[in-house]
């Protein structure tokens, strides 16, 4: 199926989680990163979950895992990121998204995992965001030794069809149910 198609029916989808299902799902992904993955003291990029969206709740892992968290920030059509210091550095953005309005800029080549937010992602890595191209962008700049981790709260799909050069695979994914190998 083609990413159009299949970014318009996990949009749908994610809209019939209740709150309490979206919490529970995201405290079980998170539960699986945590038992697979060394986190305290990485250096980790994590987005912070848009609410309208029903996005995975990376509060969870945040709130729960001391390490080196990095938020991102829209700067000309680019993902910068800003340490994340505490929830007073937060302002929404003209899109509604919770940015950080300071804090240290970190380089991608100095990540250790990426925590990379995703509608639906397939069997070889390939995934599916929002259409804008911005964590392509962002991840390719990483270093090879990044982990680059997918939450998805639906299983992957066989394929997806229209994958392009330019779209980087994830090396993992956590569902509520599995952790997803793709290397």
């Amino acid at each position: 199926m083609d990413k159009k198609t299949l970014r318009q029916q996990y949009i749908e989808k994610r809209k019939q989680l209740s709150n309490s299902e979206r919490n529970d799902l995201s405290e079980k992904i998170f539960e699986l990163i945590k038992a697979n993955f060394e986190l305290e003291g990485k250096k980790i990029s994590v987005f912070i979950p848009i609410e309208r969206f029903n996005e995975v709740n990376t509060w969870e892992l945040i709130n729960n895992v001391k390490a080196d968290y990095y938020l991102p920030l829209m700067v000309n059509d680019q993902l910068k990121h800003l340490k994340y210091e505490s929830i007073a550095q937060l302002k929404l953005n003209s899109w509604g998204i919770l940015e950080p309005t300071h804090g240290t800029e970190i380089e991608p080549v100095h990540f250790d995992i990426v925590i990379v937010p995703l509608l639906v992602i397939d069997s070889n890595g390939n995934r599916v965001g929002y259409g804008k191209g911005f964590y392509d962008g962002f991840l390719k700049d990483c270093s090879q030794k990044c982990k680059f981790i997918g939450v998805s709260f639906f299983e992957p799909i066989s394929q997806i069809d229209d994958v392009f050069e330019a779209d980087i695979p994830l090396h993992y994914c956590a569902t509520p149910n599995k952790m997803y190998s793709f290397k």
